[in-house]
């Protein structure tokens, strides 16, 4: 019974598919171009980090440590 279903699901997408396609195609819009309208600007990348500086221990604590 799974072929059967999966040939009803094919041909119900395929009819779905070439309907938005029609539509789009008596619309006048590029496929394409509405895709590419979608895309965000490219945001800045921060600039990394410096590490943090290490700070020297000073000398009466090194020479307990």
């Amino acid at each position: 019974m799974g072929q059967q279903l999966n040939k009803i699901i094919k041909r119900r997408r395929r009819k779905a598919y070439l309907a938005r396609k029609k539509a789009l195609a008596k619309s006048g819009a590029a496929r394409s171009a509405s895709r590419t309208s979608t895309k965000k600007p490219a945001a800045k990348k921060a600039a990394p980090k410096k590490p943090a500086a290490k700070k020297a221990k000073p000398a009466a604590e090194a020479a307990e440590g």
